[in-house]
């Protein structure tokens, strides 16, 4: 890749050619540009490279940068050579590539980067170039180290009290934001109304004999599959969750049958019981953490499970037959907590599908035409927010085609038009905002030569300042071609970035009237997209005419090498132009479904999305209940990403030669002992055993763990007395729910979330209290405390950052009021919460404890083995880049 080869010239050939070149000419005093800075005295490149007698070349000088930085240069690839590749000031390369670093750079203390002893030898080669970041600490990390010092045991309690109280205030503030400002205040009033109809079902004494002793799981299955969802995801989870809690009402009464069969096994009815629910939870672990889109239909099936094997066995003892009745007791409150949520969801505003894809991409479009407020500074922000849009865009579109909708919007069409608009926004990125070619249209003087009001866009080149001929010649022809670029590409430039931002403009009117979305668009705004395709095209015809005759000026340089503000200037107009052509094509596809009749009317759309990939889905409202919403599907790709690299890593390059000759086909793979690689029984077994190994098989041995220990005391005859009266089984289901394959404990979830259970179980006593002190468990005053509490708690569970730890808050206050309510006349509100309450909390406490002991789930380990495959990713598509052009070009030598 260099200019020379490594072994044709010796140092002394190259000192003695540095020696003719300086003495030839005349020495650089000062060069003064937008991206050059060369202090004098200084020579662009220093070239001081020994020889002893070992062969070796010493380390070489303190090497000068173009931005003045200084910079440790180590020993490199020259070693071996010992010549480096001689690097032109005026190179082409680097005019592009290190120019703009040092653009980015020309405003910071360069004295504190290092190099670490690497040097760029490339001649601006693939922008390889090694800065370390600042250290910068403000005035706020100095009055936190200053706090630190006088802490106590390493722990300031005046900090963390401020720190926990601003953020409970942000907390407080987001909430009536959300509530009130937003559309996450329908959401929220959807779940808490199918929420608060289950529990008042609850507290009406005709239907709470229906619902039987376990009234309480009526308003668990509402909340679980609360109604604050699309339609289709909805759907999607109450067949799941039914389908769920039949298989684990099968599982558990084949456990039970075979429990009480016969006499030795009534005898030792705990280990018959223990040996189904230990594996059974296991598979179920395993598949729950493996499949996302079958993630409510197992936590179903676990919550049946537990509860028929835990619940109510004392009577195998005392008749030898188990009650039966449980099995109606679980499914018919289960199923109408399930009914009343899918009623509410499909008759309370009900959101069919659409509505989420088409705000992805009106957000799409709306920072497309931000980042089309040209000529601006670059600003990362603007940057930033494009990057995302796309991925949210490719996130709602695949929700989208993942379950059932009922849009406008056909799933086909719009997944085009996430290919088209991504493309739209790859093309804009590629822009460089700080473009001098609208320099005219803000400037009315024209600033004097080397005076203090000189813009940094202006080239001053002094080569000798007793020759100021010879500056005026140089200057003029420097800027001479940059005025013609200007002269015939601004106006075209300028109306074409007018019509593509008008054409985007029309094509989000157009979008968000089909899909229905009056709060997305403006109706006295104009949505014809095509005239305003017309314009964008003839925008576009200048635009070319105007590109043609620039090519053909015959006062532009043969050679760009130094003139770097002009090839800016392309690098501007060549990305602009491409920027038109995808918007042209996104409007053409706009104004086809515009046209197309059957966008008039909403239609029934079936999921599309291949079941390979659709098993690793979830509705994104259910990632977020779980918890750990983006890293089941990230590490899904990140595996496939690595197995598709290894392959490629491992395949030989075999010639197109071969290929075309039909050998490439015929040859096949052989392994040891003559069989097909991959095929020996050895191979397969070897497989299946290094599946094993993986997060999957760790999270269910870790249920066992916690589930299996917690269920130890219904299972023996010591402790089966107080475990059946204190509902202490309620463990068992707080960590079946607390545990999470990817999300490890640490000590902020244990007191979250155990903080929020006792709160729960508090509120919930207090609740019973008062409502046995208003006379008969008083329902009315359950209702109102469940109002009070409930409304905050629904809203943390499924709009906050923190949702297990709200869903720990109700569920603690529903067992423990609604316990209170059932038991009116025997225990205590007090013991009630305290016993259900501490039965919770020890379930939360074990799950985040085991999470954060056993295989910890630590997420900075996790990121430096993911740089650590994006680099080996990078070197093998680099590898491939550069050793297959040049074996086709040793080739065609041959």
């Amino acid at each position: 890749m260099s200019s020379a080869t490594p072994h044709s010239t010796t140092p002394e050939i190259l000192d003695a050619s540095a020696t003719a070149v300086n003495s030839s000419t005349p020495p650089l005093h000062k060069i003064r540009s937008r991206h050059v800075h060369i202090d004098d005295g200084n020579n662009l490149r220093e070239r001081q490279w020994s020889t002893p007698g070992s062969g070796r070349p010493t380390r070489p000088p303190m090497v000068r940068s173009p931005s003045g930085y200084s910079a440790k240069s180590g020993y490199s690839r020259a070693q071996s050579s010992g010549t480096r590749t001689p690097i032109d000031p005026y190179s082409p390369r680097a005019s592009i590539s290190t120019f703009h670093l040092q653009h980015l750079l020309e405003s910071l203390e360069m004295d504190q980067y290092d190099t670490f002893g690497i040097e760029e030898l490339r001649d601006g080669f693939f922008d390889a170039t090694f800065y370390r970041s600042t250290t910068h600490q403000d005035s706020d990390d100095d009055d936190e180290e200053e706090e630190d010092g006088e802490a106590m045991f390493g722990v300031n309690l005046g900090k963390l009290f401020r720190k926990k109280l601003r953020a409970q205030l942000e907390d407080t503030k987001f909430f009536f934001t959300a509530t009130f400002g937003t559309r996450d205040g329908i959401l929220l009033a959807k779940s808490f109304l199918g929420y608060f109809i289950a529990y008042i079902l609850c507290l009406i004494p005709k239907t709470r004999t229906v619902l039987g002793d376990y009234s309480y799981w009526v308003t668990i299955a509402a909340l679980f599959n609360h109604a604050g969802r699309t339609a289709g995801a909805q759907i999607d989870g109450t067949v799941g969750c039914i389908v769920g809690g039949a298989l684990g009402l099968a599982v558990g009464t084949l456990a039970l049958e075979v429990a009480s069969s016969t006499a030795v096994s009534r005898a030792a009815y705990g280990g018959v019981l223990a040996a189904f629910v230990v594996p059974i939870l296991a598979i179920i672990g395993w598949i729950r953490c493996s499949f996302l889109r079958l993630y409510q239909a197992l936590i179903t099936a676990g919550l049946a499970l537990i509860f028929l094997c835990l619940v109510g066995t004392e009577s195998i003892d005392q008749t030898g037959k188990w009650r039966r009745s449980m099995v109606q007791e679980f499914a018919i409150p289960w199923l109408i907590g399930l009914g009343i949520s899918l009623v509410v969801n499909l008759c309370l505003y009900p959101e069919t599908g659409g509505r989420a894809v088409a705000t992805a991409l009106h957000n799409a479009i709306d920072s497309a035409l931000k980042a089309l407020e040209l000529p601006r500074p670059y600003s990362l922000e603007v940057h930033s927010n494009m990057s995302k849009q796309i991925v949210k865009l490719s996130d709602a579109v695949r929700d989208m085609r993942n379950e059932i909708t009922f849009t406008s919007l056909r799933p086909a069409d719009v997944d085009q038009l996430r290919i088209l608009l991504q493309s739209v926004i790859r093309h804009i990125m590629a822009i460089k905002p700080g473009t001098s070619l609208f320099i005219h249209e803000h400037q009315h003087q024209t600033p004097t030569v080397g005076s203090n009001s000189a813009s940094s866009h202006d080239i001053v080149i002094q080569i000798d300042p007793n020759n100021s001929l010879d500056d005026i010649s140089i200057a003029s022809s420097y800027e001479n071609p940059l005025e013609i670029v200007r002269n015939t590409m601004a106006g075209p430039s300028r109306a074409l970035i007018d019509a593509m931002a008008k054409t985007l403009h029309c094509c989000d009117n157009a979008l968000m009237r089909i899909a229905g979305l009056s709060d997305l668009f403006d109706r006295d705004e104009s949505s014809d997209v095509q005239s305003q395709q017309a314009e964008l095209r003839s925008a576009m015809q200048r635009f070319d005419e105007a590109d043609v005759s620039l090519m053909e000026h015959p006062d532009l340089p043969s050679s760009y090498s130094s003139h770097p503000d002009l090839v800016e200037l392309f690098l501007f107009i060549n990305p602009l132009r491409q920027s038109a052509a995808a918007v042209d094509s996104l409007a053409t596809k706009v104004l086809q479904i515009s046209q197309d009749p059957k966008s008039k009317s909403k239609r029934l759309f079936l999921p599309s999305y291949p079941l390979s990939k659709a098993l690793y889905r979830a509705n994104p409202q259910v990632l977020h209940d779980r918890g750990g919403a983006s890293a089941g599907y990230y590490f899904r790709i990140k595996d496939e990403i690595s197995n598709l690299m290894e392959k490629i890593h491992a395949r030989p390059y075999e010639p197109d030669a071969l290929a075309s000759n039909g050998l490439k086909n015929g040859v096949k793979t052989v392994g040891i002992g003559g069989s097909e690689d991959g095929r020996t029984l050895r191979y397969r077994i070897w497989k299946v055993l290094h599946r094993l190994q993986q997060f999957e098989t760790r999270f269910a041995v870790k249920v066992i763990l916690v589930c299996g220990a917690l269920s130890v005391p219904a299972w023996l005859n010591q402790s089966r007395g107080w475990w059946a009266e204190k509902d202490s089984w309620w463990a068992v289901v707080a960590a079946w729910i607390m545990m999470h394959p990817r999300v490890g404990g640490n000590a902020q979830d244990l007191v979250t979330r155990t903080i929020a259970t006792l709160l729960g179980a508090v509120w919930g006593g207090l609740a019973a209290a008062a409502a046995r002190a208003a006379g008969s468990a008083s329902p009315y005053v359950l209702a109102v405390f469940a109002a009070i509490f409930m409304i905050p708690a629904v809203f943390r569970f499924m709009l906050s950052a923190h949702p297990r730890s709200g869903l720990m808050a109700c569920l603690s206050f529903t067992v423990v009021s609604l316990s209170g309510r059932n038991h009116s006349g025997g225990h205590s509100p007090v013991e009630i919460a305290w016993s259900r309450g501490v039965a919770l909390s020890t379930g939360v406490v074990a799950a985040v404890i085991v999470n954060w002991v056993v295989w910890p789930f630590v997420a900075r380990h996790e990121l430096r083995k993911s740089l650590s495959y994006m680099l080996l990713n990078l070197g093998i598509a680099y590898r491939g880049v550069i050793y297959l052009p040049r074996f086709r070009l040793c080739s065609h030598k041959r």
